[in-house]
């Protein structure tokens, strides 16, 4: 419609034109948004790439872990990232900005990166290629820091990251949300997560209980947020809590050696009708492989207890095409979902069937991850699985099962581990759509995604730090090619991974 009428888009509230505001700011947590930053740049009237927007044009800033994992391929359209937590320098990054804004746009993103760390202005880097495409070096202008470290809250009491606008319009309708947690200790090592928020922190219960207790007039329905809620330590009081007021809680994925009766039963005061947990395989050999420290037996007790409680459906999510996995590691799939559900029907014995849904993604490596190194499954082969699992399931009633699209994880995968070069083909599919554009690009995506990486390969994602040494990282990617299992993050006190010495 606003092509039709060649009406620029306008801002949600104010109804102006976004090409009229001073700062436009995208949070991006998924990489295949990076597509959706050009579309609205489109709609807006405002030229896509930033060679070509003048002061008269909003700058365009970006943030959000997809950008701290690899902001390269956006570094044609970005004049400038945000790299870390927002509330460890978003008071300092507004205090500068509204100092040097009346500056030439190049001495003002200059003196921006200069003054406030955390702040990446690509513009400001020169990278420097070998003959076999592969990155040689990056080559900072004048006294711009190299490489960008991450800022990061230290101390949780200080993050403000809960709901501030309630509104049923939203997926998470009328709930409040509350971050508890920041980062998880587990170290599986195909989340980026896992590692770039190291170390893990808790917000103090005290302080969670003060918020919720101001909301809960406004909403009785609580949402606890984090990368691993189940390792709270104080999880059980803040739940009772949350009961003692009337309210309700809600958690996403559960850690299935942390599921206990107390927990199961508070759900089931609060109305869950589903469980889910996240096993990512079915053999215990691929599990050490990526350094899930889980084994069957603790799913298999898992699965019992929830049916004990009465839970109808029990939803798991799975990785196929993990490094080194084989015909044997899906076997088991299909092995360990059929003990779940003889386990399941033993302990309700006919009182109902439960329901079983598997959500299966296909694995793309991660940059600052043990993975980084790591070829993509080709699309091909990751659809021979999906058949092969598809074929497997076909007759097993009260198991239903869903895929994501290979295609789409190996456009995630592209823009994971692209460097600038990849912002071409960003901008063809823009036009023409992933798929032409991988066709009609001079730049090979295979490279990007098929490739396996030499141990001292220079990465784009280089350009920023996260603390964890390279090192460290390339030892925990031998562990796993050897199938053998690390510890999890002490979380303080540790030389280990880097970051604490940062």
């Amino acid at each position: 419609m606003l092509k039709k009428h060649n009406s620029p888009l306008v801002s949600y509230e104010s109804q102006r034109p976004l090409k009229d505001f001073d700062l436009l700011a995208f949070s991006i947590s998924f990489e295949n948004d990076y597509l959706n930053v050009l579309k609205i740049l489109s709609l807006a009237h405002i030229p896509l790439f930033k060679r070509e927007r003048s002061k008269n044009h909003p700058l365009v800033a970006a943030g959000g872990i997809a950008t701290w994992l690899n902001p390269e391929p956006l570094a044609d359209y970005i004049d400038f990232f945000l790299i870390g937590e927002g509330e460890s320098f978003i008071e300092e990054f507004i205090q500068a900005y509204l100092y040097l804004w009346e500056e030439k746009k190049e001495l003002f993103l200059e003196h921006l990166s200069q003054k406030v760390a955390g702040i990446y202005v690509p513009s400001g880097y020169q990278v420097i290629y070998n003959e076999d495409g592969t990155i040689k070096s990056f080559i900072p202008k004048k006294n711009l820091p190299f490489p960008i470290k991450k800022r990061q809250v230290q101390d949780l009491s200080l993050s403000s990251a809960h709901t501030q606008v309630f509104t049923p319009d939203t997926e998470f309708s009328s709930m409040f949300l509350i971050e508890i947690e920041r980062g998880c200790p587990h170290g599986c090592r195909f989340c980026g997560a896992g590692y770039i928020y190291r170390p893990p922190r808790m917000r103090p219960l005290k302080e969670i209980c003060q918020i919720i207790q101001q909301k809960l007039e406004f909403t009785s329905k609580i949402g606890l947020v984090g990368a691993a809620v189940n390792d709270y330590p104080q999880l059980f009081p803040l739940i009772k809590f949350i009961l003692n007021q009337s309210g309700f809680f809600f958690l996403s994925s559960l850690r299935a050696d942390k599921i206990s009766s107390n927990l199961l039963e508070a759900m089931k005061q609060c109305h869950h009708k589903t469980i889910t947990i996240a096993p990512e395989t079915g053999s215990q050999r691929l599990r050490t492989v990526i350094n899930k420290n889980l084994n069957e037996q603790q799913i298999l007790q898992t699965a019992s207890l929830i049916a004990q409680f009465g839970f109808r459906t029990l939803k798991l999510y799975f990785i196929i095409g993990l490094p080194t996995e084989t015909q044997e590691d899906l076997e088991e799939i299909v092995i360990l979902i059929k003990k779940i559900k003889k386990n399941m029907l033993n302990v309700q014995k006919g009182r109902f069937c439960p329901h079983i849904h598997l959500s299966v993604a296909s694995f793309v490596p991660k940059p600052f991850t043990p993975f980084q190194w790591h070829p993509m499954e080709t699309i091909e082969n990751l659809k021979k699985k999906i058949r092969w699992l598809k074929s497997a399931f076909k007759r097993e009633r009260g198991v239903t099962i869903a895929f994501d699209l290979p295609k789409w994880a190996y456009t995630q995968a592209l823009l994971s581990r692209g460097d600038r070069r990849v912002g071409k083909i960003l901008f063809l599919a823009l036009d023409k759509g992933w798929q032409q554009a991988f066709k009609t690009s001079p730049i090979n995506p295979d490279f990007f995604v098929l490739r396996q990486r030499e141990k001292k390969e220079v990465f784009p994602w280089e350009i920023i730090s996260h603390g964890l040494d390279k090192e460290f990282l390339y030892m925990e990617y031998q562990q796993a090619l050897q199938a053998k299992p690390s510890p999890p993050c002490p979380m303080r006190n540790c030389n280990w991974c880097g970051v604490c010495r940062e």
